[in-house]
């Protein structure tokens, strides 16, 4: 979940928003999977579950991890990212990127995933591509290791949240970006 609803309602006199999550585990930016591995990539499903949605006015776009454990490029994600951006401002929706967010100690996490997954999130904080940024690697990573979530957020696996660390990326949403 990337935005809590009860933190949109509990909003003084503002607007009320309602909040889909689109999310599919498994998905990835890029390359279509079977349904029961992630399904249709992003780029093949971002105009039904996303845009087409009645009265949407922003995205918040979280994906990329699973592109790394099939070893894309940083070019290559990059380049998925700014075709999903152009799409939606096409539509005249403004676009949020969330940075990834670490797996060290994961299974499938090497050197050279993560090299690239640094890589990817300086791009998406500093190359102004998204009307915005949250930088969800930033709010959950371990500050003594930052390839790895903070050991309270992370399952065992090292990959997935726990309960803590879906209400601490939720947190670190600024409202203000997306009721405007």
């Amino acid at each position: 979940m990337a935005v809590d609803p009860r933190r949109l309602a509990a909003q003084p006199g503002g607007p009320k928003l309602g909040v889909v999550n689109a999310g599919m585990a498994g998905n990835m930016v890029l390359r279509d999977r079977s349904p029961t591995a992630g399904g249709r990539s992003a780029l093949n499903r971002f105009d039904h579950d996303a845009l087409a949605l009645p009265s949407v006015r922003s995205v918040i776009l979280l994906e990329g991890v699973n592109d790394l454990t099939a070893d894309v490029t940083a070019a290559q994600l990059q380049e998925g990212y700014r075709q999903l951006v152009a799409k939606a401002h096409a539509r005249g929706v403004s676009v949020y990127g969330g940075t990834i967010l670490p797996f060290g100690g994961a299974s499938l996490h090497t050197a050279a995933r993560e090299a690239v997954r640094q890589e990817v999130n300086a791009w998406l904080r500093n190359s102004g591509a998204f009307d915005g940024v949250i930088d969800f690697d930033a709010a959950l990573r371990d500050p003594a290791d930052g390839s790895r979530l903070l050991p309270a957020y992370a399952h065992t696996d090292n990959l997935h949240l726990t309960d803590a660390g879906m209400s601490a990326m939720a947190d670190s949403v600024d409202l203000s970006m997306i009721a405007s």
